[in-house]
């Protein structure tokens, strides 16, 4: 179908080109698709197969970028052992593992029930302390 036959059609209607028809394209984009969709009938492509191939093809991309992901953390593992003993790499696994412990903290701390058990824990530790202060003070 020539896209220029179309507009006039349209023109002829005293339809806006620009309003979004059914499935939420304009008119030009379905005249555009009616276009590729004859296009590739004349060259023998089945649309359905098209389809399925599209698929295939994003499955696989999908697919290499989790093995990727998975390649790029082996190798993190690798670089990571061999430079373990490294004081910068000590220094920054420390502050990571300091964060780490302050986000839990917080998150934690905003659970009555683990506020609750911090307080016992806190009083628990207090005692202890006391007992063992007054123990050192009698001998």
């Amino acid at each position: 179908m020539d896209t220029g036959s179309y507009d006039n059609i349209l023109k002829a209607l005293n339809q806006p080109q620009s309003t979004p028809a059914q499935g939420g394209l304009t008119f030009q984009q379905q005249s555009d698709n009616y276009s590729a969709f004859s296009d590739l009938m004349k060259q023998g492509v089945y649309i359905p197969d098209l389809l399925k191939r599209i698929d295939a093809l994003e499955a696989q991309v999908r697919e290499q970028g989790q093995r990727k992901d998975t390649m790029d953390a082996d190798l993190f593992s690798v670089m990571e052992a061999a430079v373990k003993g490294d004081d910068d790499v000590k220094a920054a696994k420390q502050r990571l593992a300091d964060e780490k412990s302050r986000v839990i903290s917080e998150i934690c701390s905003k659970d009555e029930g683990y506020r609750q058990a911090m307080e016992s824990y806190r009083r628990a530790v207090n005692a202890a302390y006391v007992r063992h202060k007054e123990g050192q003070t009698s001998v």
